[in-house]
């Protein structure tokens, strides 16, 4: 796989703490970046597919605004 370097700005005491959890768990901070972007974009897409569920489901139930979604919530 090819890779890429990139370069970003953080405050040291946030790179600090970084430094501590990379130590105990992953070896370096690139493998913390290469992790930490594939949880986010999982997460996201987790999201992408819920919305979407949701607004399947919501249609063939009839819904067709926010106000009666929370009513249901509220039952």
């Amino acid at each position: 796989m090819a890779t890429k370097t990139i370069n970003i700005a953080l405050p040291d005491k946030l790179l600090k703490e970084i430094d501590k959890a990379v130590k105990k768990d992953m070896g370096s901070r690139s493998e913390y970046f290469r992790r930490l972007a594939l949880n986010d974009l999982e997460r996201r897409l987790r999201w992408q597919q819920l919305i979407y569920t949701g607004r399947k489901v919501g249609k063939r139930m009839g819904i067709t605004s926010e106000q009666q979604v929370y009513k249901i919530l509220e039952e």
